[in-house]
């Protein structure tokens, strides 16, 4: 082992034995002096040598340092986009309106054309009635040969709009069989616990009320919130870039970025971090050194659970190598602690891995680059 992990390791943790360092580190004991990134190098260093309790040193390390309480699922963004319930049940009242009895039992292919086109959101309003998202309704239809808009609100054509009632209705009709022995379709938590089908049981439904007991296992089923975070997930990411960029001001460190007052396009970020190939989705910032050249590349990665920070870190393992400058690693997110690919990373950035809580440490590591 070199050195200079030898010596990082026993300043951080004040012992005289690189063993007894580790030992230290692995019973989680505090370590002090030196920025985190030198430790975690030390301690993987330690680790390929083969020294006696580096493993369980670097579990407990990486464990602590990538500790992030950012929990994704706590916090909404962009609630201003959510349809609120009157404008879902207006276009089920125009559609009504259309049909020979005012009613949605008699509803027809016709009659859903004809409010499509002065409604855009009919079709994703009875899509949910048949409890299928926007992306379930396009994969839904796509499978039976009818592509729809890439956006619900965009422009349809007939074929598009009939398609797409045709999946929603044999749905509502239980005319969709199970593709698995012992399975029942997938239908609408209301239908399918009472076996109703029909456009009629809609009706009721729509006049009626569901009761709020109703309401409560489609959220235990549906899990809520959920589609609306799958929409908000670039949002999330960022509002985690200005973060980062927060703390790069703090520390008076110029930088490039996707985000910011002035915003670059991510081909203009590749070329300054010198990516070999397309940008990774990830390559958020790139710091400037005091001269005015590229300094860092800064990747950033959520991750709630521990398989989204699994097929992440596959990614992320590969950057490094992509980049021309420095590679950093912010992880934001409850899932990446406990996962072993997080050793892996550590190795393949050099231990320069921060959170959110880290992020100091980050900026004077950036502001550090190119000062000699």
């Amino acid at each position: 082992m070199a050195p200079e992990h030898e010596s990082a390791l026993l300043a951080a943790t004040g012992r005289t034995d690189v063993v007894d360092a580790l030992h230290w580190i692995a019973e989680g004991r505090p370590v002090s002096g030196g920025d985190g990134a030198s430790i975690l190098t030390a301690v993987v260093a330690a680790a390929d040598s083969g020294f006696r309790g580096a493993d369980a040193a670097l579990r407990t390390a990486v464990r602590s340092a990538l500790r992030s309480t950012l929990d994704t699922s706590a916090d909404l963004v962009l609630t201003d986009s959510i349809v609120p319930p009157h404008r879902y049940q207006a276009v089920l009242a125009n559609l009504a309106r259309r049909t020979p009895s005012g009613t949605l039992s008699d509803i027809t292919s016709a009659t859903v054309m004809a409010a499509q086109a002065d409604d855009p959101l009919v079709i994703e309003t009875l899509g949910l009635a048949a409890g299928l998202s926007w992306r379930d309704l396009q994969a839904r239809s796509l499978a039976r040969g009818v592509p729809l808009p890439g956006d619900s609100r965009g422009v349809w054509n007939p074929s598009q709009v009939l398609g797409a009632f045709r999946v929603i209705d044999d749905i509502i009709r239980a005319r969709v069989e199970p593709q698995l022995t012992g399975a029942v379709a997938a239908r609408p938590l209301e239908l399918l616990l009472d076996s109703s089908e029909g456009w009629d049981v809609i009706e009721k439904l729509r006049v009626d009320g569901v009761a709020y007991g109703t309401l409560l296992a489609q959220r235990d089923v549906g899990s809520a919130w959920s589609a609306h975070r799958n929409r908000s997930n670039n949002e999330i990411s960022r509002l985690m870039v200005r973060r980062v960029l927060s703390a790069l001001d703090d520390h008076s460190v110029g930088y490039w970025s996707t985000e910011g007052d002035e915003p670059v396009a991510k081909s203009f970020l590749g070329g300054r971090a010198g990516v070999v190939g397309k940008p990774p989705g990830q390559l958020s910032v790139v710091t400037r050194r005091s001269d005015g050249g590229p300094g860092l590349a800064v990747l950033v990665a959520i991750a709630r659970d521990g398989g989204t920070a699994r097929k992440t870190a596959a990614t992320l393992l590969q950057l490094p190598k992509r980049v021309a400058v420095p590679a950093v690693l912010v992880l934001f997110g409850t899932g990446w602690a406990d996962r072993g690919e997080s050793d892996d990373l550590v190795r393949a950035y050099g231990g320069r891995l921060y959170t959110e809580q880290t992020l100091d440490g980050l900026a004077s590591l950036a502001a550090c680059v190119g000062a000699d």
